[in-house]
């Protein structure tokens, strides 16, 4: 192995800010001096170009296989390729964290887990089709973090960059306020809650019995009045039924614990 070589790839790649580059690309960053050393060109099979950074540069370098194309990366646990994109991102789905990145599709699931564990990722909600919404840890941001916005480069574009739009308070109520339910929710609340100040909704639904519409349209009288907050909750803790009856906004977001603000009134 020649550590200069390894050294001088690794320099340039970082001189990029990457931690990887597909194979194609991989050329061009290194220039004609460092292919000429290595032995390969472009045209070569991965085996021969793996073979060559093993034999230049050991274990400083890999070549792997991701989703759609070989890439040559950092020999760096999954798990920071996955708090790399994430640092570029707002919120994010799994499948968009996991886009072009240097890992086997069997091997994200596994990293992305880890990281859920030990809380450098977070699930803060679900879209309607149950698909969790994910965020990096404030601790993991570095300094002067700022997200890319939705003009940023086309390898970012599915990603979703805007946080959590408000629940839909001006939605126009179909039917007149009725103060006996807002009454008969703030009861179930009280008494399924029992001293603490939040409730998961899918148990007030199943407390109080009412069909769908009714249910919900209290809800969003109590939003609008300020007396209640909907929160997304952790939608890791539910089953498929408890979180179908959780309640959704008309933007697809999905809340799964309410908030009685003014537990007092009446």
């Amino acid at each position: 192995m020649n550590s200069e070589i390894a050294q001088r790839i690794v320099d340039r790649l970082q001189a990029r800010e990457k931690l990887f580059v597909s194979r194609n690309e991989f050329f061009k960053v290194i220039g004609a001096a460092l292919t000429r050393i290595l032995g390969v060109t472009p045209g070569d099979p991965v085996a021969a170009l793996s073979a060559a950074l093993q034999r230049h540069c050991g274990e400083a370098l890999r070549v792997v296989q991701g989703g759609r194309a070989h890439y040559v990366a950092l020999n760096l646990p999954d798990e920071a390729f996955l708090l790399n994109k994430a640092r570029r991102l707002t919120l994010f789905t799994p499948a968009q964290l996991a886009l072009n990145l240097p890992m086997p599709k069997a091997c994200v699931a596994p990293a992305l887990t880890r990281l859920l564990e030990s809380e450098k990722i977070f699930c803060v909600g679900l879209k309607a089709d149950f698909t969790p919404i994910l965020r990096l840890s404030a601790s993991e941001k570095p300094p002067g973090f700022v997200a890319r916005s939705a003009s940023s480069p086309p390898d970012d574009k599915t990603a979703l960059h805007q946080p959590f739009p408000a629940p839909n308070v001006a939605t126009a109520i179909q039917h007149p306020p009725a103060p006996d339910d807002e009454t008969a929710l703030h009861r179930a609340f009280l008494e399924l809650g029992q001293g603490r100040n939040f409730v998961a909704i899918h148990r007030l639904r199943a407390h109080l019995g009412w069909e769908r519409t009714r249910f919900d349209q209290t809800v969003l009288r109590l939003q609008a009045a300020e007396r209640v907050l909907l929160n997304q909750g952790d939608p890791t803790r539910l089953t498929r039924a408890e979180l179908e009856n959780a309640f959704l906004d008309r933007n697809g977001m999905r809340y799964l614990t309410l908030n009685w603000l003014d537990p007092l009134r009446s």
